[in-house]
C-alpha cells in the first residue's frame, strides 16, 4: 500500500525514514567516539571537540528538522533547509579541524578570508542548533553576547570596552576562547561519559529500582507519596543531571500518586520539581556536577563529595519536613501499604546491577582513576551484569536503544555549552567579567552580604532556561573571581554558583522543571512555581549560610571544631523545622499569624553568626513548637 502523508508538502517516505535513521546513527557515532577516546586516549583538544560538536549538530538537524518549531512532519522545504545546515556543520567543523594547527601557529589574530567565512558560518550553525535544543532564551543570550563583543565600544559607562574589529569578534566566538572553550570541553571530556552511564542504568532496568526503593521505604507513612517522590527523584536526578528530564521521567508516577493521596496538584507538582533539583546536589554523582567542578578547579573529587553531604542533607530534610506538615494540615491519612510491588528475583537482579555499577564507580574514583575512565568502567560493568543476569537481560533492540540514547541524551547540554562559549568569550575578551567582578567586590567591601546577593541573582538570571552544567560554567567565570577576591574560598565559591545554577530550573519566568511538572499535574505553571519557591526557600538561603558558617563544609573539620559544627548543624535543623512550620501554617494544629511571624524571625536568627542570638532564636522556635504540641495533646485528651 502506497504511503500517503497527511501533509501534501511532505517529503517522500524515503527521506522521512532516512533523516531520523541517519540522526540516530550520528548519536551512536558520538557515543562510540566518546567511549573509544576515553579508553584508547583522547585526540588533541581541538580535534576531540570539533568531531564531537559536528556529530552533535548533524544529529540535531536530522532529528529536529523543523525550521521554526523544531519538530513535525518532514517536508521537502525542511529537508532542503536542513541539508544545507548539515553541509554547513560538516564544512565548518572539517575546515577548523584540518586547519587548526596553521591557524594557531600563523593566523591567530590575523585570520584570512577562508578562516573568517568558517568562523561566521560555524557560529551561525551552533546558534541554530542551540535554538533547536534549548529554545530562544539561550539564543537571545548568545546573540546579545556576540553583539556586545563586536559593538560594545558604543555602549555607555561601565559597559563600554575597547573597539574590536568584527573579524576579531568572529575569531573569539569560534575559537578556544569561545565555542571550543572550557564549557564545551567539560561536556565532551566529562559529562558525556556519565550520560552513557545513565543510559546503561536505564536500559538494564536498574533505574526502576530507584522507584521501588522509594515506594517500599515510604509505604504506610501519612506523607508517604510525597516522600517517595522526594527519594525517587533525588536518586534518579543524581544520575540524570537534568531537572526537567527528571520531572518527565519520575513525575508521571509520583505526581498522580501524590494527588490521589490528597495533596493538591500545585503542591504535588512543586514537590516533584523541587526534588528533581535536589538530585543534582546529592553525592556521589551530583548530576556530574562534582566531576565538572573537580575538572576545572583541580580539587579532588573526594573532597567535593565530602563537602556536598551536609548541605544536601539539609535541603532534603527541609523538603521532607514540608511534605510531612502539609500532609498533617490536609488531614491525609496513612495509606497502609503504598505499593503492591514486592521483592522479586527481578528486583534482586536490579539491585545487584546497581550495587556493582556504583561500587565500580566509587571504588575506581577513590583508587585514583580519572572520573571519565571510572564512569565508563561503571557503565561497562552495569551493562555486562545486566546482560548476564537472566532477570535483567536485554536484547539487540534494547542494545541499539542504549547506543542511540547514549548520544542523544547528551545533545542538549553539549550544544548548549558550545553556544555558552560565545558568552564566556565575550565576558573575558571585553573585560566585562573584570568590571562585574569589581562591582561585586565594591559592594562587598563593607559588607559581604550584598555581594553574595548580587552574585546569587547573576547565577539565577543567567542560568534560566539552561542545563545546569551550562549555567554553572557560564556564571562561575563571571561572578566566581569576585567572591574569591572577597575572601570566599574556591570550593565555597564554586558550590555557591552551582547551587543557584541548579535552582534556576524552578525560578520564574523560565522555570523548565516547573513547566514539565505543570504538564503532568494539569495545573497552572505559576501555581507550581509558587509552591516550588516556598519549598526551595531553604535552598536559596543555604549557599549564603555556609559562607558565614564554613563548619558545615566537612573538608576542614578538625577535632576542636566538632563541637561548634554540631551546634551550627543543630541550629540549622531547628531553623528548617521552624521555617517550614511557618510557611505551611501548621504544626500539630493550625498556627496563628503571630506564631508564624515568630517562627520566621526565629529561623532568621538561628542562622546568625552570633551563638547567643542563635541560642535565643532556637529557644523561640522550640517554645512555639512545644506549645503547639502540648495544645494538641490537651485537645486529644479532652
Amino acid at each position: 500500500m502506497q504511503d500517503t502523508p497527511s501533509n501534501p508538502a511532505a517529503a517522500p517516505k524515503a527521506l522521512r525514514v532516512l533523516f531520523p535513521a541517519l540522526g540516530k546513527l550520528c548519536c551512536v557515532a558520538l557515543a562510540v567516539f566518546i567511549a573509544a577516546t576515553t579508553v584508547f586516549g583522547k585526540l588533541p583538544a581541538e580535534a576531540q571537540y570539533s568531531i564531537a560538536l559536528t556529530l552533535s549538530m548533524v544529529a540535531v538537524f536530522l532529528l529536529k528538522p523543523g525550521v521554526f518549531h523544531g519538530n513535525g512532519e518532514l517536508t521537502m522545504r525542511m529537508a532542503v533547509v536542513n541539508s544545507m545546515w548539515i553541509l554547513a556543520a560538516l564544512g565548518t567543523g572539517g575546515y577548523y579541524l584540518m586547519n587548526y594547527y596553521e591557524i594557531a601557529a600563523f593566523r591567530e589574530g590575523i585570520p584570512n578570508t577562508a578562516d573568517l567565512t568558517c568562523y561566521a558560518i560555524g557560529t551561525l550553525v551552533v546558534v541554530e542548533a542551540a535554538r533547536r535544543v534549548e529554545g530562544w532564551v539561550l539564543v537571545g543570550i548568545v546573540i546579545a553576547a556576540f553583539l556586545y563583543l563586536a559593538y560594545g565600544h558604543w555602549m555607555p559607562g561601565v559597559l563600554n570596552h575597547r573597539a574590536m574589529p568584527f573579524s576579531n569578534a568572529l575569531e573569539v566566538a569560534y575559537s578556544y576562547k569561545g565555542i571550543y572553550g572550557i564549557a564545551l570541553g567539560a561536556v565532551v571530556d566529562v559529562v558525556m561519559v556519565f550520560v552513557i552511564l545513565g543510559a546503561a542504568i536505564r536500559i538494564s532496568g536498574a533505574g526502576d529500582f530507584f522507584n521501588f526503593i522509594a515506594m517500599r521505604a515510604t509505604s504506610g507513612l501519612r506523607s508517604g507519596p510525597a516522600q517517595a517522590a522526594i527519594i525517587a527523584s533525588t536518586l534518579f536526578g543524581s544520575v540524570n543531571g537534568s531537572a526537567p528530564a527528571n520531572v518527565a521521567s519520575t513525575g508521571v508516577l509520583t505526581i498522580p500518586m501524590m494527588k490521589r493521596a490528597g495533596y493538591t496538584a500545585g503542591f504535588a507538582g512543586g514537590v516533584e520539581a523541587t526534588a528533581s533539583c535536589v538530585g543534582q546536589i546529592i553525592p556521589p554523582i551530583m548530576g556530574v556536577g562534582a566531576f565538572i567542578m573537580s575538572e576545572i578547579t583541580g580539587i579532588p573529587y573526594a573532597t567535593i563529595m565530602l563537602v556536598a553531604i551536609v548541605p544536601a542533607f539539609l535541603f532534603i530534610f527541609s523538603l521532607s519536613v514540608a511534605a510531612i506538615l502539609e500532609a498533617q494540615r490536609l488531614g491525609i491519612k496513612a495509606q497502609g501499604e503504598a505499593t503492591t510491588d514486592m521483592w522479586t528475583g527481578q528486583r534482586a537482579s536490579q539491585a545487584l546491577v546497581l550495587v556493582l555499577g556504583f561500587g565500580t564507580l566509587l571504588g575506581m574514583l577513590f583508587s585514583g582513576f580519572s572520573p571519565t575512565f571510572s564512569g565508563l568502567s561503571a557503565a561497562g560493568v552495569t551493562l555486562f551484569t545486566g546482560f548476564v543476569l537472566p532477570k535483567t537481560r536485554f536484547g539487540w533492540e534494547a542494545t541499539w536503544e542504549f547506543l542511540v540514547d547514549s548520544g542523544r541524551d547528551g545533545l542538549s547540554v553539549l550544544i548548549a555549552c558550545a553556544a555558552i562559549g560565545v558568552v564566556i568569550g565575550a565576558v573575558s575578551s571585553t573585560g566585562l567579567g573584570v568590571k562585574l567582578n569589581q562591582l561585586i567586590v565594591s559592594m562587598g567591601s563593607g559588607d559581604l552580604l550584598p555581594a553574595l546577593i548580587l552574585a546569587a541573582i547573576c547565577s539565577i538570571v543567567l542560568g534560566m532556561g539552561l542545563p545546569t552544567a551550562a549555567s554553572y560554567l557560564m556564571v562561575v567565570f563571571v561572578a566566581g573571581p569576585s567572591l574569591m577576591e572577597l575572601g570566599v574560598s574556591q570550593l565555597q565559591t564554586h558550590f555557591f554558583v552551582f547551587y543557584y545554577a541548579v535552582l534556576s530550573a524552578i525560578t520564574p519566568p523560565v522555570a523548565l522543571a516547573v513547566f514539565a511538572a505543570a504538564a503532568i499535574a494539569r495545573e497552572k505553571p505559576l501555581v507550581i512555581a509558587g509552591n516550588s519557591l516556598r519549598l526551595c526557600a531553604v535552598a536559596f538561603v543555604l549557599p549564603i549560610v555556609w559562607i558565614y558558617h564554613p563548619e558545615i563544609f566537612l573538608d576542614t573539620l578538625s577535632a576542636d571544631m566538632i563541637g561548634p559544627a554540631l551546634a551550627v548543624f543543630a541550629a540549622l535543623t531547628c531553623a528548617i523545622i521552624g521555617f517550614n512550620a511557618a510557611h505551611i501554617g501548621y504544626f500539630f494544629s493550625p498556627l496563628r499569624l503571630w506564631h508564624r511571624l515568630v517562627l520566621t524571625l526565629g529561623a532568621a536568627g538561628a542562622v546568625y553568626t552570633d551563638p547567643w542570638i542563635q541560642a535565643v532564636a532556637c529557644g523561640m522556635i522550640l517554645l512555639i513548637l512545644a506549645d503547639r504540641y502540648i495544645a494538641q495533646r490537651r485537645t486529644r485528651l479532652a
